[in-house]
């Protein structure tokens, strides 16, 4: 059996987290093991050893017996506190598929719902959205022929879009920004996420300044955010813009990837991250330090564009940066995500539970109630990313001129005070994929 080490996000309704390094442990140095066979009963068993040993607070676990459960997955939420909106179950294909390649099925965007309304946040180059021509800021009107608020008003959008399965095929109805109104039929396939989506130079009274949009802290984030920033470092660049806006997090390892590159030899030997388990398993506390890069920007400053999609890795960097490089938060307050999951392996299904929490060079932690921004700004559905004049970004530039923000009554107060998010759903999916 195998354990990986992950960081996942929450932000509504997500999946996060993945495998950088396979790690021992257990009573008497052993790992739990896999049940032998893998009837409900088994499985619920196998579940609570798990969460009896590595879980964060298995001194305050609820009591449930194995056998009272129907699922493994309705057990699994019979053993969580109170707070712990990010344990979970997913399968082992899901899992290998999204965090190996950065890839799932469905059509390729993401969404936000308001009242009424369902419009794009994103959508994916060479996804089948994409090549439907659907784009950030449409507005979807029906699904199958039905209007949106009859959709919302039942079984929501999420559900009305069928399965994730490859060939399911939805009929949609959308306007984009400009009032033009399309309708197609739309077939899922296996979607591959570039986790970067623009990576541009701009011109300001301040010099060249880098803009980059990363969306998931996956595997192929590696080559993807060197080939950026050396381009930036080619470029001259002397301040940087990462837009994680929907970026609810992944892999520890592209979180070394993305701090070591915006620090290099500024922050060189310094504590990025340490992990903290519980007291049974304090022996497995680890502690990464900074490292310089060949393609480092070696900045005193960067700036980050967040919302409340902004989650766990993407926290995590923020949070690793902040004692050693002037850290600018642009936007939203982020979600609050400052534990991670160890990932077992069992019955073709992955156990994701609360094992450690993260903390930066100063202590800092639990902050589960995010980061506040220094700037507040609009998340500007009507304009492509990396365009100067959307909100955020607008905002993010006239802060890097002026050292100012366009509402003075906005004050940068972070770590946010804890607080505990028990009406959020628990995380089931990465993102919001095809969603919400």
């Amino acid at each position: 059996m195998s354990i990986r080490k992950s960081l996942r996000g929450a932000a509504l309704s997500i999946v996060l987290g993945l495998a950088v390094a396979a790690c021992g442990g257990g009573s008497g140095g052993g790992l739990t093991q896999p049940p032998s066979g893998c009837t409900i009963l088994e499985q619920n068993q196998y579940i609570l050893q798990v969460m009896q040993e590595y879980y964060l607070w298995n001194d305050r676990m609820p009591i449930a017996d194995p056998a009272d459960s129907a699922t493994p997955a309705a057990f699994l939420n019979a053993l969580r506190v109170p707070e712990d909106i990010f344990s979970y179950l997913t399968t082992q294909a899901e899992e290998d598929a999204f965090f190996g390649d950065g890839q799932y099925a469905g059509l390729g965007f993401q969404s936000r719902q308001s009242v009424g309304e369902v419009r794009l946040q994103d959508v994916y180059e060479g996804s089948p959205a994409d090549t439907g021509g659907l784009k950030r800021g449409d507005s979807i009107l029906s699904v199958d022929g039905r209007p949106i608020a009859e959709v919302l008003a039942n079984e929501g959008f999420t559900a009305s879009l069928g399965p994730p399965e490859v060939g399911v095929t939805v009929e949609l109805g959308w306007r984009d920004v400009d009032g033009n109104e399309f309708n197609a039929v739309f077939t899922k396939a296996v979607v591959t996420i570039p986790p970067v989506s623009s990576a541009t130079v701009i011109d300001t009274s301040v010099g060249q300044v880098g803009y980059l949009n990363f969306r998931a802290f996956v595997e192929p984030a590696d080559p993807a955010l060197n080939q950026a920033f050396a381009t930036f470092r080619s470029a001259g660049i002397s301040e940087l813009v990462v837009d994680l806006r929907y970026n609810s997090g992944g892999l520890l390892s592209i979180v070394e990837v993305l701090a070591n590159l915006v620090g290099g030899a500024v922050t060189q030997g310094q504590v990025l991250y340490t992990l903290e388990y519980n007291a049974d398993k304090s022996f497995l506390n680890e502690t990464r330090l900074f490292r310089d890069t060949a393609n480092a920007l070696d900045l005193q400053r960067v700036v980050f564009i967040t919302t409340p999609a902004t989650a766990s890795a993407s926290e995590m960097a923020i949070n690793g940066l902040e004692p050693f490089v002037d850290v600018v938060l642009i936007g939203d307050r982020t979600f609050g995500k400052p534990v991670g999951q160890l990932g077992f392996l069992f019955c073709q299904r992955v156990l994701r539970p609360v094992s450690f929490r993260t903390v930066n060079a100063v202590g800092n932690t639990d902050f589960f109630d995010g980061f506040t921004p220094d700037c507040e700004a609009e998340d500007d559905l009507g304009a492509v990313f990396g365009d100067p004049a959307e909100a955020s970004l607008a905002e993010a530039i006239r802060y890097l001129e002026n050292g100012t923000c366009s509402n003075p009554q906005v004050a940068a107060a972070r770590p946010a005070a804890p607080s505990r998010k028990p009406e959020r759903a628990p995380a089931t999916r990465w993102m919001l994929l095809d969603a919400h």
